[in-house]
């Protein structure tokens, strides 16, 4: 079995996305949440490009969720 290797790691105020790749399964995309929380979608990608949308889309809406809960606390 071939061990992953980090290709290439995005930081983002309080997140962390990295791609990693692997010869038989291509491309996987995971993030470290402000809590160090790490999250994976399970998917293998063809291109390290369609692995990091995946990454920045998991983070946005991760965002985009803490912000509709924030907004139905505060009202």
């Amino acid at each position: 079995m071939q061990a992953a290797k980090i290709i290439q790691v995005l930081a983002f105020p309080g997140w962390i996305v990295g791609i990693s790749y692997a010869l038989k399964t291509g491309y996987r995309c995971w993030v470290i949440t402000p809590d160090f929380v790490v999250l994976d979608d399970g998917e293998n990608y063809a291109t390290s490009h369609a692995a990091i949308a995946a990454g920045r889309f998991l983070v946005k809406s991760s965002l985009e969720r803490e912000e509709e809960i924030d907004g139905d606390i505060s009202r």
